[in-house]
């Protein structure tokens, strides 16, 4: 009895219901990959595993949920699962673009401009525009305001 193969899921989101992707931590060469599917394919609730030494991966396609059938492999001590982690939420990944995005603005002009200030420029320069056209009352206004509210709160905080 070997040791346990450590693998990646390499479609850990996206675990099909029946069907997972395994891809070895450490390149297996075409032997061990073969022997390594044989033995997953004996446990419970597989159908079949697929050694692809191209990509050096394996299909493990099952007649049960496919993340019961890889905790079932964990527990007999055929393999290791290296799980990716989650991507983080959006909400976060919005702040840091938004964060780097100022960082840059205050970097590119030595502090003068921030990226809120930025923002209520051009809010203020299409309101001067609407206005030019005419268009007082809806684009011009509600641009303006959006404008003074980047600037208020630009005041607030600082």
């Amino acid at each position: 009895m070997s040791a346990p193969a450590e693998a990646v899921p390499v479609h850990c989101a996206q675990v099909l219901a029946r069907r997972a992707r395994l891809r070895p931590v450490q390149a297996l060469e075409r032997a061990a990959l073969v022997e390594l599917a044989d033995r997953l394919s004996a446990v419970a609730g597989v159908d079949r595993v697929l050694a692809r030494p191209a990509t050096g991966s394996l299909i493990v396609e099952t007649h049960h949920d496919a993340g019961e059938v890889l905790d079932a492999m964990e527990e007999a001590a055929l393999i290791v699962t290296r799980r990716t982690p989650k991507p983080p939420p959006v909400g976060q990944m919005v702040k840091l673009g938004l964060f780097q995005a100022d960082m840059g603005v205050k970097s590119r002009t030595e502090g003068a401009l921030d990226l809120r200030t930025g923002l209520a420029l051009l809010l203020i320069a299409g309101a001067l525009v609407q206005l030019a056209r005419g268009r007082v009352a809806g684009p011009a206004t509600t641009l303006a305001m959006a404008a003074f509210s980047l600037i208020d709160r630009d005041g607030a905080s600082g």
